[in-house]
């Protein structure tokens, strides 16, 4: 089952990533949109009964990441409309340019 600090570890080298590719820094509002790692299933009554707790803390704190995700993804939904919509101006904007 993935950790806290597992997931603090994918992240931080995600950042790592991205900081060394200067070139994706346009990319990097939808590189902020990282899935949420989900828990592993747990089969075993015996580890079930004796973790339950910690378990149920698992899948809420997954939960809250995957709510997390999807406004992240809205965000950059909206930011990538906004550029294509400007794009779109200023491609209009060629039609009254002067020929090369």
């Amino acid at each position: 089952m993935p950790t806290v600090a597992r997931r603090t570890i994918t992240f931080s080298l995600l950042a790592a990533i991205v900081a060394a590719f200067p070139g994706a820094a346009a990319a990097q509002g939808l590189m902020d949109c990282a899935p949420p790692l989900r828990p592993a299933a747990v089969t075993d009554a015996r580890v079930l009964a004796e973790y339950a707790s910690e378990i149920r803390e698992e899948y809420a704190l997954y939960f809250d990441e995957a709510q997390d995700f999807f406004r992240c993804l809205e965000r950059a939904r909206i930011a990538v409309t906004e550029e294509v919509n400007q794009a779109i101006a200023d491609y209009g904007a060629l039609d009254g340019a002067p020929p090369d």
